[in-house]
């Protein structure tokens, strides 16, 4: 039985990408394909991070964020619940709508 490809390690570029990093490890910033809000995706097919990962990464995205929603919405929050593809780390920063 064959297993359908994972979406976020064959990334194709079809949104805007904002930012590809390499070290202290391997991330991409981009627009995600579903919500069209900006998502950080873990360049490595793992789900466990650790702690110091999460703060780098948070760090970076929150520098696209702030660009994004400045105008529109001043205010947002890291959404780290993966839904559709769970076996895979990356999370999404979404506006606050009030």
């Amino acid at each position: 039985m064959s297993r359908r490809p994972c979406d976020l390690c064959s990334l194709e570029h079809y949104t805007q990408w904002y930012a590809e990093f390499y070290h202290p490890f391997s991330f991409v910033i981009l627009d995600c394909d579903s919500c069209d809000v900006p998502m950080v995706v873990l360049r490595e097919h793992r789900v466990e991070v650790t702690p110091e990962e999460v703060a780098y990464m948070e760090k970076a995205l929150a520098i696209v964020a702030d660009q994004k929603y400045a105008k529109k919405f001043p205010r947002w929050i890291f959404d780290h619940h993966m839904r559709q593809i769970p076996d895979h780390y990356h999370f999404h920063v979404r506006p606050l709508l009030r």
